[in-house]
């Protein structure tokens, strides 16, 4: 059994600029590799994982790796992962095996383990769309990511959100299995936690099995591209990641970028596609050189050409980009169940950079678009 690739981008696969990720996981009394490559999860130690899937439902045990697998598969699609998972390379989730097993053996409604995030930026969901695709307006409201998962309260990271008052039914099992198979997920540590995120993203981008959905789930994706463009805008601009909205760009270009106010009343609004959040964010991408990278053109790891803007308001260039001797060390061995790179997970080195072509007919992306105006205050958004 494997997750698939969700779909094709317009420009080659979304994953090309990662390397091959293997981790272990509890497997019986033993722990076996978990590896994703190609877009693919795969599960060496098992190579008849269809089988085994048919002898556990026929009374057998299902082995952790399966169980993995399954997980992996099923919430392949699933906005709830972009609400609990990392917005950020240093935004790691923490979930031990521990707490995977503690929750396997509680009770409904009794898990008391926790789940914690290190340096989470709150995610936002920009005000609602004045048509179209046009930038969001200035000062979206706050949004919280549990909320968006409906598994983990503020702050604590507990599951479930609420415990179940005796009396009342037991939690089905069906969403007991559901969050179980999720925190497996998340105990795969942070590589696997951004992979999962590109995988969902690429669903729900143009090409994916669940794009034509998009518009339903607006407000989910829009909260998940905010929270994820906030910390590297904040890192490209030295902007305040409060300060950020950020809207979905359908159609032709890569979208738009636009800066207003001075000093600390800063304010960026950004139309990305949801693309953005599977080529760039999730393969650690974001910012390059100083630049923000707004597309992929081509990659094969450890290198790739990238779309790439110096500050807003200005015409993108083309970067050529390869990854750093760290990002290749780490790319080479296999990751411990709880330990992650730190905050510079894929660090890109600049080769080269061009100007950006402009006006082709196949040109796979353009300069950002002159936003559209600010509606006034009488306006509605």
């Amino acid at each position: 059994m494997s997750g698939q690739p969700p779909g094709p981008q317009s420009n080659g696969p979304w994953w090309r600029a990662l390397p091959a990720l293997e981790t272990r996981v509890p497997c019986g009394p033993d722990t076996h590799p978990v590896r994703w490559q190609d877009g693919a999860l795969g599960l060496p130690a098992h190579p008849d994982p269809e089988g085994e899937v048919v002898l556990a439902a026929l009374g057998g045990e299902k082995a952790g790796c399966i169980e993995v697998a399954a997980a992996w598969h099923q919430h392949a699609d699933d906005l709830g992962v972009m609400a609990v998972g990392p917005r950020d390379p240093a935004d790691s989730v923490n979930v031990s095996w521990e707490d995977v097993q503690e929750f396997r053996e509680a009770g409904p409604g009794r898990f008391g383990g926790r789940i914690t995030r290190p340096h989470s930026q709150p995610m936002r969901r920009p005000g609602p769309p004045a048509g179209g695709t046009g930038l969001p307006p200035a000062g979206g409201s706050k949004f919280s990511a549990a909320a968006g998962a409906g598994l983990f309260p503020a702050g604590s990271r507990r599951v479930p959100r609420r415990p179940i008052p005796v009396g009342q039914a037991e939690e089905p099992e069906r969403i007991r299995a559901e969050r179980l198979g999720l925190l497996a997920l998340l105990a795969l540590g942070l590589e696997f936690q951004m992979v999962l995120s590109g995988t969902v993203a690429a669903a729900w981008a143009d090409g994916g099995p669940r794009a034509r959905e998009r518009h339903a789930h607006r407000a989910a994706l829009e909260a998940a591209l905010t929270g994820r463009l906030a910390p590297a805008a904040a890192r490209w601009l030295g902007i305040d990641p409060d300060q950020v909205d950020a809207r979905l760009h359908d159609g032709p270009g890569w979208g738009g970028l636009e800066l207003s106010g001075t000093g600390a009343a800063r304010h960026l609004r950004a139309a990305l596609p949801a693309g953005w959040l599977a080529a760039v964010w999730a393969c650690g991408l974001t910012v390059a050189g100083g630049h923000l990278v707004v597309a992929v053109q081509q990659a094969a790891w450890p290198d790739a050409t990238v779309l790439a803007v110096p500050e807003p308001g200005r015409d993108p260039v083309l970067l050529s980009v390869r990854a750093g001797e760290e990002a290749g060390r780490k790319a080479g061995q296999n990751a411990d169940k709880n330990a992650g790179p730190s905050g510079d997970r894929a660090h890109w080195e600049v080769t080269g950079v061009q100007p950006a072509a402009t006006g082709g007919p196949d040109e796979p992306a353009r300069p950002s678009p002159r936003p559209s105006p600010r509606p006034s205050r009488g306006e509605a958004d």
